[in-house]
């Protein structure tokens, strides 16, 4: 028993499925942005059951996340067996094997979840997919095109259930969100090579450029405007200032941490905080009982997951008793 819930637990934290809730209620929010907007009211997003609709986006948020976590664990396994040797694979909880069936598998759920939006979806897929791949294989280890190439995977997979959305400022504020986590993590993470200078200029270069687009893609998508969608621009500090209260909370939390320990802080907590930004927007725009639903799932999984990470090792392997 005890190495079932061994190899269960490390099936977990492979897969990150304990953050997987942030990238579930970011796909979740374009859908039902987009079904709330009469001009996308053709779409297969919004003609199938709401709840089809949500299932797929979930399994098209869990699919790549799970996805991309399974292989760069995989690649990373002889780096972890020397450098982070309680990671699942090192530690002998899970067979290699099986973390490149897992993301196999991963992969397969999240096109299949794609499937139901349509064509243009499983386009944006195969490149969300491609972006992933690119990421674990070499991008991560050049922080100006890894950190540029992980904010653009979020926009990815938040774009799959609607390409032709209207509301891209959530897009655009989600990637912002993680290019800027990945640059705390890789700093307070004190990863190699360092984060120089160059490599902020061109990281930052980048966030430009893809600002640049999507604002662009926005304003001709709405006739010129960026606020369209939004009936009452002043409810957009709602996201702003949750966005804002997520790093003040962070600051505190990291005030005494460095190291691997403190960038995987950052990198769990903020991609659960995501889930509290997704129900901010549907709040600002009057969605309040779906923004309710969201954010209370973030809190309780905010709890597990704190759970998972105290009782987890004594459940794993129980306190024996000592004389």
């Amino acid at each position: 028993m005890r190495r079932i819930v061994r190899k269960t637990l490390a099936a977990i934290e492979i897969s990150r499925l304990s953050v997987a809730f942030g990238a579930v209620a970011n796909v979740w929010l374009m859908i039902l942005l987009a079904r709330a907007d009469p001009r996308l009211a053709e779409l297969s997003v919004a003609t199938q059951p709401l709840a089809r609709a949500l299932g797929a986006g979930a399994l098209v948020a869990i699919g790549f996340l799970a996805f991309g976590a399974a292989l760069n664990d995989f690649l990373d396994a002889k780096h972890d067996r020397a450098f982070a040797p309680d990671r699942p694979l090192p530690a002998g909880n899970l067979h290699p094997r099986r973390a490149v069936q897992l993301a196999v598998g991963s992969l397969c759920a999240g096109m299949l979840g794609a499937i139901g939006f349509g064509t243009p979806a499983m386009l944006a897929a195969l490149a969300l997919a491609v972006a992933i791949l690119i990421y674990d294989a070499f991008a991560k280890h050049v922080p100006a095109f890894g950190l540029v190439l992980a904010g653009l995977a979020t926009a990815l997979s938040m774009a799959v259930p609607c390409t032709d959305a209207t509301s891209l400022l959530p897009i655009w504020l989600a990637m912002s969100q993680t290019m800027g986590l990945g640059a705390l993590a890789y700093v307070y993470g004190e990863k190699r090579p360092k984060l120089t200078r160059r490599s902020v200029i061109i990281g930052a270069a980048g966030w430009l450029f893809w600002t640049g687009m999507l604002w662009t893609l926005e304003h001709q998508r709405n006739q010129g405007s960026l606020l369209t969608n939004w009936p009452n621009p002043l409810l957009l500090l709602l996201p702003a200032a949750t966005v804002v209260v997520g790093a003040a909370v962070g600051a505190w939390k990291l005030r005494a941490i460095r190291g691997p320990r403190a960038g995987e802080k950052i990198l769990r907590y903020g991609s659960l905080w995501k889930s509290l930004v997704a129900a901010a927007w549907l709040a600002a725009v009057g969605m309040t009982v779906e923004a309710a639903w969201i954010g209370s799932i973030a809190v309780v999984i905010f709890a597990a997951v704190a759970l998972i990470r105290e009782a987890g090792p004594q459940i794993a392997e129980p306190v024996s008793w000592r004389s």
